[in-house]
């Protein structure tokens, strides 16, 4: 009885000490509004269960949420994050507040100091080193590989032409992990033709493993996931995944030092170079470690949020025949009747496609969520948010809020994104490639093969879908279904 009781006091003064030490932290929370928590828990329920009832949860809570007030609190646990929909304050807090939430930690296993996961004291000084290699006219010099990458995934489809419905994710999936390996790493994996190799088996392991960690409660302290047959499963996979990238990257090295050595001019433009090279070649003293999970960051998340966009658009397009036949009609125009390859003056022509694309990111936004964590005191519009507080912006609902875009705002219609129209909107109203100083650097790379692909498939396909109804998160946002299209061969 004794020890029972020690043990309860002691429990007892740690959390007064616990509470004591927090005391700023619970007088900024008691004055903001805030809806669905229960004692003890906060709003940790609402982050239980399947991907399926989960996203349902969050989107109810957020919505109840943005009606309540401008700045609104979360407790999980024993974190609190604010939150908001109001544009102004996500503007600032994408802007100053850099540092990526605790529950990234969970995909830096894997991906260690990568740009996209990496702390912010490394990501500035690595971001400054990398984002020359990401200019327009580098990424430019890859729209052959869209083209001829899209011409394979048009032939395999045409089996499917005529056919029943089908997931067409995988073959878009298969088409960009192409696209992205010879982009990053020189590499021709030919995964549209040999999707299940040992590396792309490990990968795809490897994300089931994290998705389901970070929504799982009682699986994300280490001590725990540790014990489970599934941290072993990761780690095995992880393992090939890294010895892939290792064993290019150190051939590549060997190239490069090789091709210095003989004094190849590395400034000579005729030559195509890859990521990877041009990294290797511009003397950025990167150690193979650095290069290797910068590499795994790119074609992880160049792969699967284009690959994601492509898939809902295509779903997209195939409910709106005449959003379709207006796409179909320009393409008609710039390529006039030519199923050639898509160029860069092609690309820059497809302002309708671009307008579909930009509407299917704002309905299926495949972030559907942003974590950050304030570094110091930072102002918003109705309260000062204190340092160590997390910060959590919710594209998925954001950009369906009809204070923002109208009564209409679960409707599919891209002239919303016709210049006239865009300029009446906050920047911070539209956030597909988040924002600030630390958004996607591969925008303008993911833009130009998402409309090389669509144009490909558009051009020699009708599309017929039924459209998507249930959806579920999985890190990214995905169809419960599947992204379940047809196709009828185009005959001119």
């Amino acid at each position: 009885m004794l020890i029972i009781l020690s043990v309860f006091f002691g429990i007892s003064l740690y959390y007064m000490y616990f509470r004591h030490t927090r005391k700023q932290l619970y007088a900024f929370s008691d004055s903001l509004p805030s809806a669905g928590s229960l004692p003890v828990l906060g709003h940790s329920h609402w982050f239980l269960g399947g991907p399926e009832r989960l996203l349902k949860n969050i989107k109810q809570l957020c919505e109840t949420l943005h009606e309540i007030g401008d700045v609104t609190k979360i407790w999980i646990g024993p974190s609190l994050y604010i939150v908001t929909f109001k544009p102004d304050d996500i503007q600032i807090i994408l802007e100053n507040c850099l540092e990526k939430d605790y529950s990234y930690k969970f995909l830096q296993t894997w991906l260690g100091n990568g740009l996209f996961v990496a702390p912010v004291e490394l990501w500035k000084m690595h971001r400054r080193l990398l984002l020359p290699i990401f200019h327009n006219h580098i990424i430019e010099d890859y729209i052959d590989v869209f083209g001829e990458q899209g011409a394979i995934l048009v032939e395999r489809l045409r089996d499917r032409a005529g056919g029943q419905e089908f997931d067409v994710h995988t073959y878009i999936t298969s088409c960009m992990l192409d696209i992205v390996f010879e982009a990053a790493m020189g590499e021709k994996m030919d995964v549209q033709h040999t999707p299940d190799t040992p590396y792309m088996c490990a990968r795809k392991s490897v994300m089931s493993v994290i998705s389901m960690r970070l929504f799982k409660p009682w699986m994300q302290p280490d001590i725990l996931f540790n014990l489970t047959p599934c941290s072993k499963q990761q780690r095995i996979n992880i393992d090939i995944t890294h010895k892939f990238t290792d064993e290019v990257v150190t051939k590549k090295r060997n190239k490069v030092e090789e091709q210095i050595g003989m004094s190849v001019d590395w400034n000579d433009n005729q030559t195509r170079k890859d990521l990877l090279e041009l990294l290797l070649s511009n003397k950025l003293n990167l150690n193979d470690k650095e290069l290797r999970e910068h590499i795994d960051s790119i074609t992880i998340a160049g792969n699967d949020t284009t690959a994601l966009v492509v898939s809902y658009a295509l779903m997209l397009l195939g409910c709106y025949q005449d959003e379709q036949d207006k796409v179909y009609n320009e393409l008609k125009n710039i390529f006039d009747g030519s199923l050639r390859a898509p160029t860069k003056a092609d690309l820059c022509k497809m302002e309708n496609l671009e307008r579909v694309i930009k509407e299917t990111m704002r309905l299926y936004t495949v972030v559907p969520i942003i974590g950050r964590k304030t570094q110091k005191e930072v102002k918003l519009s109705t309260c000062t948010v204190p340092k160590g507080v997390g910060c959590a912006v919710v594209p998925f609902v954001l950009h369906r809020s009809k204070k923002i875009w109208g009564p209409d705002a679960d409707c599919f219609n891209p002239d919303r994104f016709l210049p006239e129209h865009c300029a009446k909107r906050h920047p911070c109203s539209f956030i597909p490639f988040s924002y600030g100083p630390r958004n996607c650097i591969g925008r303008h790379f993911g833009m130009l093969a998402m409309k090389s692909i669509l144009a490909s498939i558009l051009r020699n396909y009708k599309v017929i879908s039924r459209g998507c109804d249930t959806l579920k998160i999985e890190i990214l946002l995905f169809p419960v279904a599947g992204h379940l299209i047809s196709l009828q061969k185009r005959i001119e």
